[in-house]
């Protein structure tokens, strides 16, 4: 696919399948010059950060775009232009905000208010991530190809985030707005690594997955290694774990990712209890996290205190001994302990005694600190921390209200937050790539969430599956 065929078209849709240059292609786009600089949209504001910081790496000067979120394009719209665009309701009800947002954005865009000033500001549209698109925010690119030459990229076998709303048909709705220009085709991901085989044989179970055909997941032996999930869930797990460390031994300076299933959170942090090396990728909502400072929020006795941090300690790390940990505190309170307090008991005691946020941060620093505790969620743990630090700076806030600030931070650290090697689910990995990925249940996942695991890995993919055929049409 050319530069030119994308600054040729009036309207259109590239096609875009993992590994295979798209963001490339928009990077060498943007690289070309304009009399007004290209407005281009994406989804999520680590999405936002990840491009912007590629644009900066190959050197495309910043005069030539404007990057931004579909929704941050719309909340600059409807702050521009108060009067012509009311919001009925607040940012505080998101789930409520966002559709109100588009809607209001959508009729401005329809009325034709503001066709001059987008006009004048912008010389092409380009979105990124178009499966990702729920129907108010198609229609309001579709609002947009009216007012400027508009290319939109995605591919339909990776929308698995289809949450926010309804989302538009692929064929009988998105392909008619936007005519495809091309599919890209190079497996550049895999060739890149001398890997061709790997990126052809995904490139076709790809196709096989779009079309609800079965596929052969041991098909592929150079590059893909199929194991069978027994009814024994015990067994699965040591199997699993045999495999990740035999990954280690073998490519030990390389990047692994595993990837778990979406719907069991708990599947995956209890894999990451059993393994050295390897962290939890928390979602970007920090949902547990807001959660714990709720928690923390309502105690108001330092007994209260004690015991909501040392049962949150034990969602992050291993060793935490609660039970044990407050009979030797009761102990110690009580004067009846026949060995001295250590460093982490004098934390905790001193916690009881006064139930301050600065205490309940060194209570939780010492839990981290003690002999034979590894944290398995350092993203979740370094976030309570870090607000409850902040809620100490700003006493006025509450800790929930501080977490909140640490999240919305976290937002735009995108792929910062993940680490050599990691495990989460699809929602929370896609869009990355690494060295090699070991999936813990293929069986488990629909097609679009097997596709985006199977291509996450470079060199070698690892799989699990109670059967090594996939049907499709799920």
């Amino acid at each position: 696919m050319s530069i030119e065929a994308v600054l040729g078209a009036r309207r259109g849709l590239v096609v875009a399948p993992a590994g295979c240059g798209k963001t490339h292609l928009i990077t060498e786009v943007l690289s070309v010059a304009q009399h007004k600089p290209y407005l281009v949209l994406t989804h999520t504001t680590a999405g936002v950060t990840a491009l912007k910081k590629r644009l900066k790496r190959f050197s495309v000067p910043s005069q030539n775009y404007v990057v931004t979120t579909i929704d941050g394009w719309a909340l600059r719209i409807a702050g521009s232009f108060p009067g012509l665009c009311p919001v009925d309701v607040g940012p505080e009800v998101p789930n409520q905000f966002y559709p109100s947002l588009r809607r209001s954005v959508l009729a401005l865009l329809r009325e034709g208010n503001i066709n001059e000033a987008v006009r004048a500001s912008y010389s092409r549209l380009l979105v990124d991530e178009y499966q990702d698109c729920n129907v108010l925010q198609h229609e309001m690119t579709v609002a947009l190809s009216h007012l400027l030459p508009t290319v939109v990229f995605g591919d339909p076998m990776q929308c698995i985030f289809s949450f926010s709303g309804p989302m538009p048909h692929w064929r009988d709705t998105v392909q008619v707005s936007f005519p495809v220009l091309t599919t890209l085709d190079t497996p550049w991901r895999w060739n890149n690594v001398n890997a061709p085989a790997l990126g052809e044989w995904i490139l076709d179970v790809r196709e096989k997955l779009l079309n609800d055909e079965s596929i052969d997941l041991a098909s592929c032996p150079d590059f893909v290694r199929f194991h069978s999930l027994t009814r024994d869930q015990n067994a699965n797990l040591v199997r699993q774990q045999q495999e990740y460390y035999a990954l280690l031994r073998q490519y030990p300076d390389d990047s692994l990712l595993v990837l778990g299933d979406s719907r069991r959170v708990t599947s995956r942090h209890q894999f990451a209890q059993r393994i050295n090396g390897i962290d939890v990728v928390e979602p970007v909502d920090l949902s547990d996290v807001m959660r714990m400072a709720q928690g923390l929020d309502s105690e108001d006795t330092g007994s209260g205190m004690l015991d909501r941090i040392l049962r949150i300690a034990t969602e992050m790390m291993t060793n935490v001994e609660v039970n044990l940990t407050l009979r030797r505190v009761s102990r110690i309170l009580a004067g009846r302990n026949r060995t001295a307090a250590s460093l982490l008991e004098n934390a905790l005691v001193t916690l009881v005694r006064e139930p301050s946020r600065h205490n309940t941060r060194s209570a939780l620093q010492h839990l981290e600190e003690k002999e034979g505790t590894r944290v398995f969620r350092s993203g979740a743990c370094q976030a309570l921390k870090d607000a409850l630090s902040l809620s100490v700076s700003s006493p006025e806030m509450s800790i929930y209200e501080a977490a909140s600030v640490v999240r919305e931070q976290r937002r735009y650290q995108g792929d910062r937050r993940i680490t050599h090697r990691s495990i989460g689910s699809t929602l929370l990995l896609k869009g990355l790539e690494c060295d090699h990925a070991l999936i813990l249940d293929a069986g488990s996942m629909s097609a679009s969430n097997l596709y985006v695991a199977l291509s996450r890995g470079a060199k070698s993919v690892v799989l699990f599956s109670g059967s090594r055929e996939f049907r499709s049409g799920r």
